[in-house]
């Protein structure tokens, strides 16, 4: 297969509404009108849509922004001096005449975990959209009304676990049912895991086969079980697969990720060519998210659910940021000015904050995942990166399923046993198919070195492009020899300081431009 163009995702101009009250007189810009995503009927009387979308609407007068329960959707928006700028994307919002100013808080947190929680952004006067909440604004002033997160604070503990697997079947297969798609043109993006095929198994049992399955190859070093497990799944079916290669440039996929994810993180450069081959092909697609941490006990353990009963929340604020690994390049390449104003103790202060906004949730970790790295980070792949789709769907976050499993206690999920048992009962015909090992290890191998010599010679080119200016954010002193020292080695690795260097040098660039 062709290598495939990933420039094709950058949007000419993302959609934004701006407003200006000066002088007794209304000034507007971009589309007044505008709704991101599908709102489903209630599944409770009087309660909200179930869905994720985000929309807006502007009378002439008064403009009223609304999202969904969980706000998976972004929408950023800046309110100063009588302006208010909203869009889906950051890059607009940035044009409003609200001051630029740095929130180093939140940039704490964001060296640590990569990613933002809460509402932060970057950029102190730069705001995401509360979940569940209507934004009104009239002549220059700006009113938010949040409903409370619906965070389940009663634990089932009478609920069996064989009653809690068939339960949690039956949820999800009427989660599906609310969103059959309406042909047979749709995609169904597959991996070697348990999310997919849970959606794909569901779909077919209405009666509903995609058109095709596809899988993308990992970045190396890969053992490209995902594509070999998928591969088994969909000729079982009998539904055709495609398997994309990697992106032919890493450099070229993270430089775009960076812009598509908003300055929020994610790493999701390596979905990119998934992304890109969508394009135009399909209306509609089915995503996973949040099937792992709603389903799986992802990123929870027996220490972090102990700590969280203890309520000691700095030591487990400290576990959660050490354990993204990225204190290395913070240490060694951040300028060391920007490094003291985003502390560490800062982040720990911050961390701690939200994390006592889940305390007393029933899987008070699930919780905390779900409504900062779900939200935040992993939903940018569905709702920024795959925003050209007209329509995705991700059924694991149905009301109804999602309250059902999250008053579960916590231990049920360890280990994804609950997963694996219901998808096994469910769908007995497919219970030998295997899951991805992961335990398998990819070695690299002389096409590994050259990708990644290739993607930091890019990546020389591209920071010298910049100068030898200061940066107000990276060691240039210490960059520039450290990319040229790698390139002199015999076999050029994966380079650990690519994604953020990338990230630094796009964000300080927006940043003096805005």
């Amino acid at each position: 297969m062709d290598d495939i163009d990933l420039n094709v995702l950058l949007p000419n101009d993302p959609p934004f509404f701006s407003a200006k009250a000066r002088n007794g007189r209304l000034e507007t810009s971009g589309i007044p009108i505008y709704t991101r995503g599908n709102k489903l009927p209630p599944t409770q009387p009087g309660g909200s849509y179930n869905g994720i979308y985000v929309e807006w609407q502007w009378d002439g007068n008064q403009l009223i922004v609304r999202n969904d329960r969980y706000g998976m959707s972004p929408l950023f928006y800046s309110c100063y001096d009588n302006e208010i700028w909203i869009s889906p994307s950051i890059h607009p919002v940035l044009r409003g005449n609200a001051p630029k100013e740095l929130d180093d808080v939140a940039l704490s947190v964001f060296l640590r975990m990569g990613h933002f929680i809460g509402q932060d952004t970057p950029f102190l006067h730069i705001r995401v959209l509360p979940p569940n909440s209507t934004l009104t604004w009239v002549e220059g002033r700006m009113q938010i009304k949040t409903a409370s997160l619906p965070i389940c604070q009663d634990v089932n503990r009478s609920i069996s676990f064989d009653d809690a697997v068939d339960q949690f079947s039956h949820l999800f297969d009427q989660s599906i049912a609310r969103r059959l798609p309406e042909n047979d043109d749709f995609i169904v993006p597959l991996s070697g895991g348990r999310d997919s095929r849970h959606i794909l198994f569901a779909l077919d049992s209405h009666g509903k086969r995609p058109k095709t399955c596809v899988t993308l190859k990992y970045r190396p070093p890969a053992t490209n079980e995902d594509a070999r497990v998928a591969r088994l799944i969909a000729d079982e079916m009998r539904i055709p697969h495609v398997v994309l290669e990697k992106a032919a440039s890493w450099f070229d996929a993270v430089l775009i990720d960076v812009y598509l994810t908003n300055f929020c993180g994610g790493s999701h450069g390596w979905i990119l060519p998934l992304s890109a081959w969508l394009k135009g092909r399909t209306h509609t697609i089915y995503d996973g998210l949040a099937g792992s941490v709603l389903s799986g006990g992802f990123l929870t353990d027996e220490r972090k659910m102990r700590l969280y009963r203890e309520e000691k929340f700095e030591e487990l604020a400290s576990i959660l940021l050490y354990e993204g690994n990225k204190e290395g390049f913070n240490q060694t390449v951040l300028n060391r000015s920007f490094y003291r104003r985003t502390a560490m103790p800062m982040a720990v202060s911050r961390l701690v904050d939200e994390l006592k906004i889940h305390a007393g949730a029933s899987n008070p970790m699930l919780s905390f995942i779900f409504w900062n790295r779900t939200r935040r980070m992993v939903s940018q792949i569905p709702y920024s990166i795959l925003s050209h789709v007209p329509l995705v769907h991700c059924p694991y976050l149905d009301h109804d399923l999602y309250d059902f499993i999250t008053g579960l206690d916590a231990r049920i999920f360890l280990d994804n046993q609950l997963h694996d048992d219901a998808i096994r009962r469910t769908y007995p015909q497919y219970a030998g198919l295997p899951y991805e090992d992961k335990s398998k290890k990819a070695d690299y191998c002389k096409a590994d070195y050259a990708y990644f010599r290739y993607a930091t010679n890019k990546l020389l080119k591209y920071t010298l492009s910049h100068g030898f200016n200061y940066s107000e954010f990276l060691r240039k002193e210490y960059l520039y020899p450290k990319i040229l020292t790698d390139l002199a080695r015999r076999h050029c690795h994966l380079p650990w300081y690519l994604i953020s260097t990338v990230y630094f040098f796009e964000f300080e660039e927006a940043y003096k431009a805005a």
